[in-house]
């Protein structure tokens, strides 16, 4: 009897999985009629639009208006749809549900937070739709091999090799490690861990925190005041980062601090106020890099536009959609399995932060990691040389 059961239960299964896997192969044959059909090219923007890093959404509009303005795409109008994931996977998923039952839209972009990218993934690739992930820097993106997942940022082991190298050079040794307990927070202090490790760089002591509130920061800071170390780590995001740093340094705790590219936003230096001096931030895009036409075109017409330099979120917005845009004029169809095998045939292809071009993971190649310092309460772009005695030279002082 156990065993009739056990197979029965086993056949039902196999039929759900079948049943599961027909009908997402009719979803994404149906999207490919449909945008074949449909009179405009729809893209998905999925963005926390009331977030610190809300310039984003500026880039979209830019490179969107310069489409639509050069005739659009294979004579159709790139239509952009936003969607507010309130940096929520709730809400992130209900939108990447709402996309995948929608056949119009081929493609879906953005995706600010990793604990939130890393779950929808599955739904956008399992529908049929191109996901290009713009900021989320979790490795264990498209862990499973998608060809319709691309990352145009580096990820955290990328950040890493930089922030080690680095420290390294400046000829630190023992490194506390301050960061969020999310999988952006964990998927760095791991690689930026693993690869100080390899430069004989002990971690003296690594600490998490939940509510990024003071008395959980006065804790860490706390057991920090009794170690020994010439440089801290900190992977998060406002408002806890500069909150974080304030209390470290009405700590007494003066060394070096660096930081992830959650730290990375206009607002840091006014937040944390003058103990912001010294503060080094990693970053993809420097806004007074001038070195090619296209860069110094996208700079001028953006400050023209918004009144403001543009920034790394801006940019990253403004490149996904452009590069997603020459992927659809080089298939010659907005069908998704087309696009996804142009993006990959892509080469060398200028951006205004890289130029870019895909492995077989679907990840972005050789984009560089910019690190930038606080400076008489602005961000002072570091350059690969003279940026030892740059950090070194900080003469950090407060009242």
């Amino acid at each position: 009897m156990k065993n009739k059961i056990f197979y029965c239960f086993c056949l039902l299964l196999a039929l759900s999985l079948a049943c599961g896997c027909e009908f997402e192969i009719g979803k994404a044959s149906q999207r490919e009629r449909k945008i074949d059909s449909f009179p405009a090219i729809n893209v998905g923007v999925v963005w926390p639009l009331e977030s610190n890093y809300k310039n984003f959404v500026n880039g979209i509009i830019m490179a969107s208006d310069e489409i639509n303005l050069s005739g659009g795409l294979l004579g159709k109008r790139l239509n952009i749809v936003f969607r507010d994931d309130e940096s929520s996977v709730t809400r992130g998923m209900m939108i990447a549900d709402e996309f995948a039952a929608n056949p119009e839209i081929f493609a879906a972009l953005g995706f600010c937070n990793s604990y939130v990218t890393i779950p929808v993934s599955k739904i956008y690739s399992d529908a049929g739709i191109v996901m290009i992930n713009t900021t989320s820097v979790d490795p264990a993106f498209n862990s499973f091999n998608s060809p319709l997942l691309f990352r145009t940022a580096p990820n955290a082991n990328d950040i890493a090799v930089r922030l080690a190298g680095l420290i390294d050079k400046l000829g630190y040794k023992k490194a506390a490690m301050c960061y969020v307990n999310d999988d952006y927070g964990l998927c760095s202090a791991n690689a930026c861990e693993d690869e100080l490790n390899k430069l004989s760089i002990s971690v003296v002591d690594r600490r998490s925190y939940s509510s990024g509130n003071a008395s959980e920061f006065k804790q860490i800071i706390d057991c920090w005041k009794l170690l020994k170390f010439d440089c801290a780590l900190f992977f998060g995001g406002p408002p806890e980062g500069p909150q974080f740093i304030r209390l470290v340094r009405r700590a007494g705790i003066l060394t070096p601090i660096f930081c992830g590219d959650g730290m990375n936003y206009s607002e840091f230096i006014s937040q944390a106020g003058e103990y912001s001096e010294g503060v080094i931030v990693t970053s993809f895009f420097n806004p007074f890099d001038t070195s090619s036409l296209k860069k110094s075109k996208f700079i001028d017409e953006y400050k023209n536009r918004f009144g403001k330099p543009p920034d790394t979120y801006s940019a990253q917005a403004y490149d996904a959609l452009k590069i997603l845009a020459e992927a659809v004029k080089r298939a010659g169809s907005a069908v998704p399995k087309r696009v996804s095998a142009a993006m990959r045939a892509i080469k060398n292809e200028e951006g205004v932060i890289a130029n870019y071009e895909f492995d077989e993971k679907g990840e972005v190649i050789n984009e560089k990691i910019i690190l930038k310092i606080v400076r008489d309460k602005k961000f002072i772009y570091i350059g690969s040389t003279g940026e030892v005695d740059l950090i070194k030279n900080s003469d950090i002082k407060w009242k």
